[in-house]
Order: structure tokens, then sequence, then C-alpha cells
């Protein structure tokens, strides 16, 4: 699962939403933030959080190697606000 946020919506999705997604067991969660240009990913739902967040900078990859999906994703191209 992946968001964008907004301005408006930051709260919701690091908050309300963060907590529904690890308690659904959404095992990878990413909110992109083009406002401070990173990324958070979020992995290892247990309970109604995430055990691992890690902060990515624009422009370095998101190592999802060790994660279901499997893959390593690039920030290279994502918008900035």
């Amino acid at each position: 699962m992946a968001e964008v946020i907004s301005k408006g919506t930051g709260v919701n999705d690091y908050g309300p939403k963060k907590t529904a997604y690890a308690t659904a067991e959404v095992p990878v969660y990413i909110i992109a933030d083009p406002y401070l240009g990173r990324c958070r990913v979020f992995t290892d739902p247990k309970d109604d959080d995430y055990e691992n967040d890690v902060t990515v900078p624009y422009g370095e990859p998101i190592d999802l190697t060790d994660t279901i999906l499997g893959m390593t994703l690039s920030t290279e191209d994502f918008p900035r606000d």
C-alpha cells in the first residue's frame, strides 16, 4: 500500500490509516511526502502498528527485497512540492 500525502491528509495517513493497515496485516505501507522529499516505509505489521519504520530521502532507492514485494523501488522521479 502506498499513499502520497497532501497538506490535509498527513494526519490521517500517519494515524488512522497506518493503524488500519497494520491491523489488517498489510505487509508494506509507504507514505511519500512531496513536501519533505522523503518516504516513510513501514513493514512487519504486528497488532495495530508496524515493527519497522525507515525514512528514505527522495533519490535513494527503497529496498523492499526482504519483503513480500521482493523488489527495489526507485524514488528519483517522485514529485516534490
